[in-house]
């Protein structure tokens, strides 16, 4: 992998894993992401309007971006249902480490694809940290009580999130094919933007939205920001290296997600979930390079 996308990567996985402390802490998280969403969209239109290449957009690649933005929009919904009942150094290895997963058994099903050896050892390994996660101790009586938190809202919530990271995964690879990264980005963000909009207005008018953006004006710009920039990184990247390597180095925001959650937001556990979670990292790192 070549060296520029790997530091591309490993930022983009920091930011990542900083936007998702403050989206834990805020009280409306739907409403604060479709909120951030916006401000994106506004803080880097000069940048869209002076970086986007003039190219003609054919029927299939529209399908694509608005089928990806309505992905996102779900997947922020499952992400905030998510925060709202679990910690993020639980909700976040599960959600980033599931996506390639869900990737690998969708190639399976869609693409006919063979799993090799390395790649079944991976999926096992993964889906251990992920039940490890859950551990209060290491002893041996605590080795059940993951079986109760894998029925929770908070996981289905965040399997769920891992799902749409991994549609939303596929169908990109295929629009960059047609579409530069920072326009086919942008336009995905205005899609998004406007499901989320359209979701929130339905459920409860305009009065998350509202409460949101009078109580969180410093953080919303900076996640505004720092959300669309991770992103676009990450397709940047996905320019100058390997899908498969891609993969496994973006997970890498898995590590950061749980330390930060356990130093700012103080989650308990906080030795048992980095053991976890380098185990999550290990097991998407054999799948993609399988």
């Amino acid at each position: 992998m070549p060296l520029k996308a790997l530091l591309l990567v490993v930022l983009a996985g920091l930011l990542q894993a900083v936007s998702n402390v403050v989206i834990k802490e805020s009280q409306r998280k739907i409403a604060f992401m479709a909120i951030a969403s916006l401000i994106s969209l506004v803080f880097y239109l000069p940048v869209f309007i002076w970086g986007h290449q003039e190219s003609a957009i054919s029927l299939w690649s529209w399908i694509g971006i608005i089928a990806c933005g309505g992905t996102g929009a779900i997947y922020y919904v499952f992400l905030g249902r998510a925060y709202d009942r679990g910690d993020l150094s639980v909700i976040f290895p599960v959600v980033r480490g599931f996506g390639p997963i869900f990737i690998l058994i969708f190639a399976l099903i869609l693409l006919g694809e063979r799993i090799s050896l390395l790649g079944f050892l991976g999926i096992l390994i993964a889906v251990f940290g992920s039940y490890a996660i859950h551990l209060p101790s290491f002893r041996f009586s605590d080795l059940s009580v993951p079986f109760r938190a894998l029925k929770s809202k908070s996981f289905l919530y965040s399997m769920g999130a891992g799902a749409c990271t991994a549609t939303y995964s596929l169908i990109n690879k295929k629009n960059l094919e047609a579409v530069d990264p920072l326009t086919l980005l942008y336009l995905i963000f205005v899609f998004m933007v406007l499901f989320l909009f359209v979701f929130l207005l339905a459920k409860n008018g305009s009065s998350e939205i509202k409460g949101e953006a009078r109580a969180n004006k410093r953080n919303l710009l900076l996640i505004g920001i720092l959300t669309f920039l991770g992103s676009l990184l990450v397709l940047y990247a996905l320019q100058i290296s390997k899908v498969s390597y891609l993969g496994a180095a973006r997970n890498v925001s898995i590590v950061f997600g749980v330390l930060l959650g356990s130093l700012f937001l103080k989650e308990g556990y906080g030795k048992i979930r980095f053991v976890a979670s380098l185990l999550i990292f290990g097991g998407v790192f054999l799948i993609s390079v399988s």
